[in-house]
């Protein structure tokens, strides 16, 4: 009982403090004049939201780090947190400062180029350490294989860093672009981390002989979990004020602080291959505008769907902004149910 309480906590301590914690941030933006300028081939449905306050990330990013202080000074180990911590407001602060060139200065925001650099360091500084410098053991979990642990070992580990990079880059991205309809993004990834923390806690009550999800210095599930149930009560309270009709947007600042937080769960777990499932509208809606743009240049200027990403394909077929976010988000939870069953079934039957 205390170990399934101590996983509501952080859960039920975020949603409170995010909302709030919106009370006093809403009316901030509003008096800052910080409104989204809504792009201009997007939707028609969403030129009345121009103006709409965005930072609302903030709401969030603010009550989950003060909550990982005071896990810090309860005795969460640091070694493991701060790295996963710091990788979220790394990509919180390129966010940041894409919503800002956005509302001060340049309604396109970073450059591509200039988003991706900073990213990828981001992403490579937190390989350099928690793969390189740490001493945490690497490991990538298979079900169903007879050894399902793979230790990553050695020069291995610089090997598989490449694909982790690539990995987080992706699947940050790939949240950034499901953000576009009220609510959605957070809903889903309300789902996603729910899921991501109760596998977290599963394992950590795997049988097998040298756990490692519960290693010696503390374990990556008393981390993981908590931060997971933490990410899910932001994107709770967050949903506050952003359901529909959107009182506030959360911006690249908090989208790609979500991106970056259920990728790095998922690493630090072994199991980046469950967001496959899990994140299965998140990686739909950045395929959707991959297969756009190569078919557009492809055929002339010719489109597979009406707009991208898919969403807004949805819109302009007619469905309104609250069945999109219902629809994705009960996908969400049967990916979720799934990724449960092939990450749980076989660890705690072993």
């Amino acid at each position: 009982m205390t170990a399934v309480l101590s996983m509501l906590l952080p859960f039920v301590a975020l949603f409170g403090l995010t909302g709030l914690l919106g009370l006093w941030i809403l009316p901030l933006l509003r008096r800052l004049r910080v409104g989204q300028t809504v792009r201009d081939d997007g939707p028609r449905t969403h030129f009345a939201k121009t103006g709409t306050p965005t930072f609302g990330g903030l709401m969030f990013l603010i009550p989950l780090n003060l909550g990982a202080v005071a896990a810090l000074l309860a005795g969460l180990p640091a070694s493991r947190l701060l790295p996963m911590l710091l990788l979220v407001d790394a990509f919180a602060a390129v966010g940041f400062a894409d919503d800002y060139i956005k509302v001060r200065i340049n309604r396109k925001g970073l450059s591509f180029r200039g988003k991706t650099v900073l990213m990828a360091i981001a992403c490579i500084l937190y390989v350099l350490w928690d793969f390189m410098l740490s001493g945490h053991p690497v490991f990538l979990y298979i079900p169903f294989l007879p050894d399902p642990v793979v230790p990553v070992d050695g020069a291995w580990r610089l090997a598989y860093g490449v694909p982790v990079v690539l990995y987080l880059y992706f699947v940050c991205n790939s949240v950034n672009l499901t953000d576009g309809v009220d609510g959605l993004a957070a809903s889903v990834t309300l789902v996603a981390a729910l899921a991501l923390g109760a596998m977290a806690f599963g394992l950590s009550l795997a049988p097998q002989p040298g756990n490692p999800w519960i290693d010696a210095d503390g374990g990556v599930s008393s981390v993981s979990a908590p931060l997971a149930f933490a990410l899910a009560g932001g994107c709770a309270g967050f949903l506050l004020y952003n359901r529909h009709p959107a009182r506030v947007f959360m911006g690249d600042t908090g989208s790609q602080a979500l991106g970056a937080g259920v990728a790095v769960l998922a690493l630090a777990l072994g199991i980046p291959w469950v967001l496959v499932p899990v994140g299965g509208m998140y990686l739909f809606e950045s395929l959707s505008v991959m297969i756009q743009v190569a078919y557009f240049r492809k055929t002339g200027g010719k489109r597979i769907f009406r707009m991208s990403p898919f969403h807004h394909h949805l819109e302009l077929g007619g469905w309104s902004e609250v069945r999109i976010v219902r629809v994705f988000t009960l996908i969400t939870l049967a990916g979720s149910l799934l990724g449960l069953l092939l990450v749980l079934a076989p660890a705690l039957s072993g």
